[in-house]
């Protein structure tokens, strides 16, 4: 029984199926003017787990208001299983909703909670009483079917949020920041939690946040929102490791900036002046050409004490120094006065510089990207 349930959840592997989402040339405006989303197309797949990440203001709440039915879009197409719901109130959408503020009746058990949903589409009791003991299964919280959410924890009362979103088999879930009001311990067991039941049941699960490491750690692919339209799409990884804009790179993680000029270029690898006289090398994402300025991006924890000899290295002061557990934060400064932070792992093998030391730090022409200044 709780395996036909489940499997009602995933996609059919029988024949090719519709994109579970696809929007097409969407915009959006306010005032007619300017736009928070712009021409956007976006293909979500089956049993997918997209995030959509970036900064406030980026257009990634007006984009699940639309994909929700609370906003219409200003132009272009939205659909959802193959069916136009572009003009479609949220109602006739058959998608499930997690908000940050749980959202649950207060005067409602959790099991009434649960059954609400149901009872709106027209189910039979019996077939709502097992579909409610499905969930509560699901979520790990068979025993408080009678609690009211006052009773329960932040953590329980936002499992229970995600479980009703999910007990009515909808085509699409959306969750708009839906940890944001969990604290930091509960957030990442909520974040397993989520993973958990997604590796379950396999819903196509659109979610919104501004947190990177939580995108990372939840997504399948993450789209990143600059401006209203994607900055770039991919796997964690891709984002972490190939960042395609200096926007993505900056934003996905930490890096360091160096602002130098190309003094020698082909099309996979440039040789950079730095502003302090360094000369290093870099991966040449900006298809840079001699002579023209650019930032170069590199990852902390990619630094490490430079080799004699050693092709790309730059000379810092070490400023301060952090410990923060597995590993500590070195902030340094170039000659020219350019900021460079350095993630020391403590393990033991490497002794950690003074404060006031002068000392090299190298990198990997593949560990630094050039993006154009």
């Amino acid at each position: 029984m709780l395996m036909k349930v489940t499997s009602a959840l995933a996609p059919s592997g029988n024949g090719i199926q519709a994109e579970a989402l696809v929007l097409r040339g969407v915009d959006k405006t306010y005032d007619g003017v300017s736009k928070v989303v712009d021409a956007l197309d976006l293909d979500v797949h089956p049993g997918e787990f997209l995030t959509i990440l970036g900064p406030s203001g980026s257009g990634k709440t007006s984009l699940l208001m639309m994909l929700a039915g609370f906003e219409a879009p200003s132009a272009g197409t939205i659909e959802i299983g193959g069916r136009d719901v572009s003009r479609l109130p949220p109602y006739k959408r058959n998608i499930g909703m997690v908000f940050q503020h749980y959202a649950l009746f207060p005067h409602l058990t959790v099991g009434e909670n649960l059954a609400y949903p149901l009872q709106a589409r027209g189910w039979r009791k019996s077939d709502i009483a097992e579909r409610v003991a499905w969930a509560l299964q699901l979520i790990r919280l068979d025993g408080m079917r009678d609690r009211r959410p006052t009773q329960l924890s932040g953590g329980q009362q936002q499992r229970i949020a995600v479980a009703r979103a999910l007990i009515y088999k909808p085509q699409l879930v959306l969750m708009d920041e839906p940890l944001g009001a969990l604290d930091k311990q509960l957030r990442e067991q909520m974040q397993d939690e989520i993973v958990r039941i997604h590796r379950e049941l396999r819903p196509t699960i659109v979610y919104v946040t501004h947190d990177q490491s939580e995108a990372l750690s939840l997504s399948d692919r993450v789209a990143v929102f600059d401006a209203g339209r994607i900055a770039q799409i991919g796997t964690p990884s891709e984002l972490y490791e190939q960042p395609g804009t200096a926007f993505v790179a900056g934003f996905i993680g930490e890096n360091n900036r160096i602002t130098g000029s190309v003094i020698a270029a082909t099309t996979e690898f440039c040789h950079v002046r730095c502003a302090d006289g360094a000369v290093v090398e870099a991966r040449n994402i900006a298809d840079a050409r001699i002579g023209d300025r650019v930032n170069l991006a590199v990852r902390p924890e990619r630094l490490r004490p430079a080799q004699a000899g050693e092709g790309s290295s730059v000379e810092v002061e070490v400023a301060d120094i952090t410990y923060l557990g597995e590993v500590s934060r070195v902030r340094c400064r170039m000659r020219d006065g350019t900021e460079i932070i350095w993630k020391l792992p403590n393990c033991g093998q490497s002794a950690r510089p003074d404060r006031g030391a002068t000392i090299a730090l190298g990198f990997s022409r593949e560990d630094a990207r050039a993006f154009a200044a």
